[in-house]
């Protein structure tokens, strides 16, 4: 018995002993306090639980970082949007208008209603059903509103992690981590004097800068209906700022109805779009091939491969070269270009650069994508980082180029300054009468009309004015269209 009670004495002082020296618990542990501090300013804990659903307005800019007309530039256009976040009835409603150069407008809204889902376009007065929304995309939202990142973290006490001391904005403030249910891990800066979220941020990846950190930024307080709410919201990607946002008619708890998350009146659903195929055949030797539902040329010629559009991120390109490569085995991926230095254009280049192919691009596109090939990857490793290669960039002169082998034959052609960007390449396929672009004349999936815009308008008039002798044109998004189509959407825009 005495060695028993010996041996338990031991084992409790080594516990206290590792308890009280254990890294890990002395980083929660301070964290906690910080967090407690935070929870107090925003009235408590009970308070905080007892939040039924988060109502609110946003107006502001969109800071187009990566969708300007110039690389390395940032363009503003107007964006506003109303938000309902239903925690307790696990529902979100959001309304909203915004823009990109070049006359692409979009007014459009997003429902949840616990895993149903619904998207609208009040422009083309359509809506779209989605089934089986994950939750993930719900909790996401909840990320908006200092309050609820706040008891997010408290409800996952947990995972938290003491950073340490920072300066923000001039202000001393104390920075915690901790992982929500999505994995996501989040650094939460606390002001020192008020207790309030000042920002929280995140490392991710993006296909341009590689290694980043994401912030959403509060910029200031008020108090309002009881609640310190923020006055604004900056979003920003490793410092380069993305929206520029004021908050307006924060409310908590406010009485919802069913009516306060139906779709406008006057839409009607969308036709079902025909199923994706992995690629479509122009001729013996050219194709599109679907890749995270982009469409991305693909010509054969006697030895190589060219490429057109390296839409999205290194592995939407993965996905179209391991086509690719079935369509023309053996041959090499040589050249690609892109339509313009947009990120769902070419946000994929490091791809191919990694498969040792030249760039082939406009005079004003070299600098950017010298910057994006030098791009660090180390938190998600791509295929240039797995296999380094140097860019090799082809300057594209007097706004033409053209490939060919004798047989096969491809154009790349500078437009000209438009609406959306001021170079843009199309490329022209004389033997098959084809031209393909992108964001010039984009079509919905099941084949509805094209939209059109001053972009479209553009390019329809280059098209006038060229001479070249095309029956369709290919878009990067959405199917094809015929020059008759294209010419009756621009005729009938002009006569409203």
């Amino acid at each position: 018995m005495k060695r028993t009670a010996f041996l338990l004495t031991l084992a409790l002082l080594a516990a206290a002993a590792v308890s009280g020296q254990n890294p890990t618990h002395e980083s929660y542990k301070k964290a906690r306090a910080v967090l407690d501090r935070a929870v107090t300013a925003y009235g408590g804990a009970r308070s905080l639980r007892s939040i039924e659903n988060v109502t609110f307005k946003l107006t502001g800019d969109t800071v187009h970082r990566n969708q300007s007309k110039k690389a390395f530039s940032s363009d503003r256009t107007p964006f506003k949007a109303e938000y309902i976040i239903d925690i307790r009835n696990m529902r979100y409603r959001q309304q909203q208008d915004g823009h990109y150069p070049g006359g692409f407008d979009w007014i459009n809204g997003f429902a949840i209603n616990r895993t149903e889902g619904v998207t609208w376009d009040n422009i083309r007065g359509t809506f779209n059903p989605i089934p089986s929304v994950p939750p993930a995309n719900l909790r996401s939202r909840l990320r908006m509103v200092p309050q609820l990142i706040v008891l997010n973290a408290l409800n996952r006490a947990s995972r938290l992690r003491y950073l340490g001391p920072a300066a923000f904005e001039g202000s001393p403030h104390t920075v915690i981590s901790y992982a929500n249910e999505d994995g996501v891990e989040y650094s939460l800066y606390i002001d020192d004097k008020t207790g309030l979220l000042s920002k929280h941020e995140q490392l991710t990846t993006d296909p341009f800068e590689g290694d980043a950190v994401a912030e959403m930024i509060f910029t200031g307080y008020k108090t309002e209906n009881g609640h310190s709410v923020p006055t604004g919201r900056l979003d920003k990607l490793n410092g380069q700022l993305q929206n520029d946002y004021k908050f307006a008619d924060v409310r908590f708890s406010a009485p919802l109805s069913d009516a306060d998350f139906k779709l406008p009146e006057g839409l009607k659903q969308v036709a079902p779009a025909p199923a994706s195929q992995p690629f479509t055949k122009y001729s013996d030797n050219v194709y599109t091939v679907n890749a995270g539902g982009y469409n991305v040329l693909a010509v054969g010629f006697k030895d190589h491969v060219f490429v057109m559009e390296t839409p999205a991120n290194d592995n939407v390109s993965r996905q179209a070269i391991g086509e690719i490569k079935k369509l023309f085995p053996g041959k090499p991926i040589k050249y690609f270009a892109v339509t313009h230095h947009h990120d769902d254009h070419a946000g994929g280049v490091r791809t191919y650069i990694a498969e040792g192919a030249t760039l082939i691009g406009l005079p004003g596109e070299k600098a950017f994508f010298e910057k994006v090939a030098g791009a660090k990857f180390t938190i998600d490793p791509d295929s240039l980082t797995l296999n380094p290669k140097p860019l090799v960039f082809e300057t594209i002169k007097n706004r033409r180029h053209v490939i060919t082998d004798g047989t096969t034959t491809v154009e790349l052609i500078d437009i000209g300054a438009g609406g959306h960007t001021d170079e843009m390449l199309v490329a022209y396929l004389p033997n098959e009468k084809l031209v393909f672009q992108g964001d010039l004349v984009n079509r919905p999936a099941n084949n509805d009309p094209a939209t059109i815009n001053d972009s479209t308008v553009h390019f329809a008039n280059w098209l006038t004015r060229s001479g070249l002798n095309v029956d369709r044109v290919i878009g990067v998004h959405g199917p094809p269209s015929t020059m008759a189509e294209l010419e009756q959407g621009v005729a009938s825009r002009q006569k409203r």
